[in-house]
């Protein structure tokens, strides 16, 4: 084909340079939104909007966005318009202020019936019917019920660790950890001894590995992320099915065992069991009123679902807070002399109850600042129902609102010397200074983590009686600064091996 006479050029040639300029627009129509809304941001690839700049960890990337551009960020997830907001007063006028508005969490792609029946992911009156129903789980009284079981689980956590420290080798307390919080959630919530803390590979924690939340790279996310219209068409699973399936068949198991045996159950499984209506066990819907819900009661899918949410959730995020907790105190001896002598002073040597918790004032002061650094997640997410201005910055509706945990727990602004460990940030005195939602490490408003009371309980009995029985301290394998894994999730990449002393 003749171009102006000049240039001979084959059709499938110039066909080619049509829809590579046609790609081009499209893309750069798709990243025209925080220019024209005035929101200052990074240039995005076209296509991939910022994702390359993930590479270097989610958490990192976050931080350099806020330091650079400021509190409200407009970036792109591909041609997904995302927006960053480390502005307090703006993060409690949209997960507070405007809860109503801001209610989801923005999912982008379509779901299926299992992943839409999580009280993580389901919507509107769906969600608040699944979290009105589980939400008494985690009352005073019922954690309470759990401590024998969570005492039980931390004495097992001891001989563990005793037991692999014999010979002077230093022990990854990630790998450890993990395989305390498996026996806590399968004990406390589903009435299960899997004993995963005597057993080397264990299928619970293989399979709660596998299903392990945080992964940003999955090719169908990134695909939807460039092409968003495809999220219409084709459904993504939250977890690989091998795991998905395991899990289920354990709660399967559990469920039958309690039609069989005589013993009361008092826990997450059971509750969700008595609020199961057996005529209407098909019924499925994400719509509807609060009473249509409540008068139907949990199906099986949501049952189910639920159940394999807490055990993979409960799992992972409280390892890996507990470990960062142990490398804390390893890596700030001053510290954790303060946190012994203070256990010593309020248990004599005996087992910690429930009572104690509440005493250990400088302890909850070092969680808050483990929480701070290593808090499980690195962001927290809303999308609007409507467009909406929030203090002067318009957000249309769906668009994913995103508060990077990561960067306000480390904004020199509320936190001076933010790298440093110093749980004395946490004293009434020094809370006065800052503002109040500048720490939110389990999210905040009606979504907040419902699992928070429960982690925080069973990390610090932990603690305490591992603190009665040896010390922590960096050993020739230990990093510092650790190396955190890329994604959602803060974890320790490659472990966090110490060095365990005797008492």
């Amino acid at each position: 084909m003749d171009i102006l006479g000049f240039i001979d050029v084959p059709g499938w040639v110039l066909t080619i340079i049509i829809m590579i300029i046609t790609l081009y627009l499209y893309s750069l129509w798709y990243h025209s939104l925080w220019r024209q809304l005035g929101i200052p941001g990074p240039r995005p690839i076209p296509f991939l909007g910022i994702l390359p700049r993930y590479k270097k960890g989610l958490g990192k990337t976050d931080l350099e966005l806020v330091n650079t551009y400021g509190p409200v960020v407009g970036i792109y997830h591909g041609h997904l318009p995302v927006l960053l907001v480390s502005d307090p007063e703006m993060v409690k006028e949209i997960f507070i202020k405007e809860f109503s508005n801001f209610t989801n969490r923005p999912i982008p792609f379509k779901m299926d019936e299992d992943s839409a029946s999580s009280v993580g992911t389901a919507y509107d009156n769906h969600w608040k019917f699944l979290r009105s129903t589980i939400s008494p789980t985690f009352s005073s009284g019922k954690l309470k019920l759990m401590v024998p079981k969570i005492q039980r689980c931390c004495t097992n956590l001891v001989e563990n660790i005793q037991r692999q420290s014999k010979q002077g080798e230093p022990v990854d307390m990630k790998e450890v950890c993990e395989t305390f919080t498996m026996d806590v959630i399968a004990s406390t919530a589903f009435g299960i001894d899997v004993n995963s803390q005597n057993e080397s590979n264990n299928q619970f924690v293989k399979h709660a590995k596998d299903a392990a939340l945080g992964e940003i790279f999955k090719p169908k996310f990134i695909l939807i992320m460039m092409f968003p219209i495809l999220k219409h068409l084709f459904t993504v699973q939250f977890l690989k099915k091998e795991a998905g399936d395991f899990f289920k068949s354990v709660v399967d198991s559990a469920i039958e065992l309690r039609k069989k045996g005589q013993e009361v159950y008092n826990d997450f499984l059971q509750l969700m069991l008595n609020a199961r209506h057996d005529d209407k066990q098909s019924d499925y819907f994400t719509m509807g009123d609060l009473k249509d819900f409540k008068n139907r009661g949990l199906n099986n899918i949501e049952l189910k679902k639920n159940a394999v949410t807490f055990f993979v959730a409960g799992y992972d995020t409280t390892a890996n807070t507990l470990s960062f907790a142990c490398y804390c105190l390893a890596t700030n001896q001053d510290v954790q002399r303060k946190c012994m002598e203070e256990i010593d002073n309020i248990l004599h040597g005996r087992r910690p109850q429930v009572e104690d918790l509440s005493k250990s004032k400088y302890l909850d002061r070092f969680f808050n600042e483990v929480l701070r650094l290593y808090g499980a997640a690195v962001r927290i997410q809303r999308g609007g129902k409507q467009d909406i201005i929030v203090k002067g910055v318009y957000i249309p509706k769906d668009v994913d609102v995103s508060v990077p945990l990561y960067a306000i727990h480390r904004n020199p602004l509320f936190w001076p010397d933010p790298d440093k460990f110093d749980p004395d940030r946490f004293t009434e005195e020094n809370k006065a200074k800052r503002p109040e939602y500048a720490f939110i490490p389990f999210g905040v408003g009606p979504r907040i983590c419902i699992g928070m009371r429960l982690a925080l309980m069973e990390m610090k009995m932990a603690l305490m009686i591992m603190l009665q029985s040896f010390t922590f301290s960096p050993c020739s394998k230990t990093e510092i600064p650790i190396e955190l894994d890329p994604g959602q999730i803060i974890r320790a990449k490659n472990g966090i091996p110490l060095k365990i002393n005797k008492r």
